[in-house]
């Protein structure tokens, strides 16, 4: 009896410690906060704190195997206007988790840079997944300029009901034009030599919000 008494009591003695060790791990979601709170700091943010904040994401995601921490990097990167921010959603768009790959298209298309479209038209060319397809659509919906409707031409042609529907919407913010739901008028429109895209919708494209 005695014996067992000094058992029990080692083992209390040692409990303590042991509660240190578990608040000592760091988790998935408390790494998760971490970057969200990085992205919160976006707005007040200089140049050059924009500049280490982004690299510093960069040099994360590189070696990142939590598909959960990743999504939340793209999303935090999302929120900073430096190339390298562009550079890591663009190299999103290859992930292997489809939930990254619609948010970084879904932040591709926020952007409205010109310069990604042919990026998110690889996504409508080369993958096979219906979800990261149809994102890549309601980017290019937000980028309004002729590269854009050429990619989204990809699209309209689909034979997939709803690959064509999401193009048809698409089209029409891009375009200003009025054709309806007629996706043969969509079809012909998108694969004119210079498609007509109006002055009111290329303004809109140069509004900061």
């Amino acid at each position: 009896m005695l014996f067992l008494i000094q058992v029990v009591a080692a083992g209390c003695a040692t409990l303590p410690f042991q509660r240190q060790e578990r608040t000592s791990i760091i988790t998935p979601a408390m790494r998760v906060a971490a970057i969200r709170e990085i992205g919160l700091r976006a707005a007040e943010a200089d140049d050059e704190e924009q500049r280490r904040l982004t690299e510093q994401l960069a040099m994360q995601i590189r070696t990142e195997p939590d598909p959960l921490v990743r999504l939340a990097i793209q999303e935090s990167i999302a929120e900073f206007s430096t190339p390298v921010a562009e550079q890591v959603l663009l190299a999103g768009l290859q992930d292997e988790d489809l939930d990254v790959r619609i948010a970084c298209c879904q932040r591709l298309g926020a952007r409205g840079d010109n310069a990604v479209v042919p990026a998110l038209r690889g996504v409508l060319e080369k993958q096979d997944d219906l979800d990261a397809r149809l994102a890549a659509i309601d980017a290019l919906g937000g980028i309004r300029t002729t590269e854009s409707v050429a990619a989204l031409a990809v699209a309209v042609q689909d034979r997939d009901p709803a690959m064509q529907y999401a193009a048809v919407q698409s089209l029409k913010a891009v375009s200003g034009q009025d054709l309806g739901n007629d996706v043969a008028a969509w079809r012909e429109y998108a694969t004119a030599e210079r498609p007509v895209i109006s002055v009111a919708s290329k303004k809109k494209n140069l509004l900061p919000f």
